[in-house]
């Protein structure tokens, strides 16, 4: 059996995410990476390609979907260029929030990367969150 919850308590999951997730003095951010994915919390296993800086609040509620939303609408800085595999969700406090997998736009990853070819980053350029919801 497959457990269904009421709307009011996927409200509060997401209200709850939201407010864990810009807990603390600092911004949420997502952090891109091109190594292999480890256990969530788990070192890296290299550095970070991108840090794209979330808004504060860094997403909004609309119709029982979370949206996040990226602080600087131009996009943040690439410091290396690779292929973004995974991505770590971490709130104003360096917690994490969440690990998932990156995908550009027409991809099925849990963070997406705006455009259609693919998540190869150069360094030098700026990264555009897609469209990234939890429901």
């Amino acid at each position: 059996m497959t457990l269904a919850i009421s709307p009011a308590h996927k409200l509060a999951r997401l209200t709850g995410t939201l407010t864990f997730a810009d807990a603390g003095a600092q911004n949420s951010r997502i952090r891109l990476y091109a190594t292999t994915q480890p256990a969530t919390g788990g070192d890296p296993g290299g550095g970070l390609l991108v840090e794209i800086l979330l808004a504060k609040p860094c997403g909004e509620i609309n119709a029982s979907v979370l949206t996040l939303k990226q602080s600087e609408p131009s996009g943040d800085l690439i410091l290396e260029t690779g292929t973004a595999l995974w991505a770590r969700w971490i709130n104003g406090r360096d917690e994490v929030v969440a690990d998932g997998s990156v995908s550009d736009a027409a991809g099925t990853g849990d963070f997406k990367l705006s455009g259609t070819s693919g998540t190869v980053l150069y360094a030098g350029a700026r990264a555009l969150l897609g469209q990234c919801t939890l429901t």
